[in-house]
């Protein structure tokens, strides 16, 4: 029992170390697909045009404006433009972890490249849909706040279907809880995989 949790903790050593710099590399990349897919999405159900993005540090900035025009029962203008950010890195921050530990408990374990692969890959398509739903989370908590700016904008967005504001609490456990325990459920996933396949042979 030691000798195999001594050679799973080699195991994650080695591919935490492999995975680090491939993620510092490849970050801002995913990061800004997940983040950029996931806020479009969102603002086009609540008929907003993104005009333009731009990356501020480890914040996706998203100029947005109304995409039908706003006018009052007097036929006045009142479109509405504004600047609102999203922390891309609020939930990506532990993949590297996340993958170690996911190679090294399949790689570890007495199974055929076939098994290995699929047990693999489910484990990432897991990942990249807990990342998608986090993000597409914190994109309505983001627009969900910005109603609050003034009555026009809280009209124009209330037209459409608007989350409440339980939608920030279930952010905040996303990016607290679930984020951070990210490695340990697909671990969790792994494990119970390999344990599974292992018993049936």
């Amino acid at each position: 029992m030691q000798k195999k949790i001594l050679k799973l903790f080699a195991f994650f050593l080695l591919f935490f170390a492999l995975t680090l710099p491939s993620w510092i590399y490849l970050k801002n990349y995913y990061n800004f697909f997940i983040t950029n897919s996931m806020f479009s999405l969102v603002a086009s159900h609540f008929k907003l045009g993104v005009e333009d993005t731009s990356i501020t540090g480890k914040e996706v900035l998203f100029h947005i404006k109304n995409a039908i025009p706003l006018r009052d029962i007097h036929g006045k203008s009142h479109d509405f433009e504004m600047d609102v950010s999203v922390d891309m890195e609020a939930v990506t921050f532990n993949v590297p972890m996340t993958l170690a530990l996911l190679l090294a408990i399949v790689l570890s374990a007495k199974l055929s490249k076939e098994q290995r692969w699929d047990i693999f890959t489910t484990g990432v398509l897991l990942l990249f849909l807990l990342h998608l739903i986090s993000m597409a989370t914190f994109a309505l908590c983001v627009i969900e706040q910005t109603q609050q700016i003034n009555p026009y904008v809280h009209f124009y967005l209330t037209q459409h279907w608007m989350p409440g504001d339980y939608i920030c609490s279930i952010k905040d456990f996303l990016v607290n809880y679930a984020a951070r325990f990210e490695p340990f459920l697909i671990g969790l996933y792994a494990w119970w995989r390999v344990k599974s396949v292992v018993s049936s042979v």
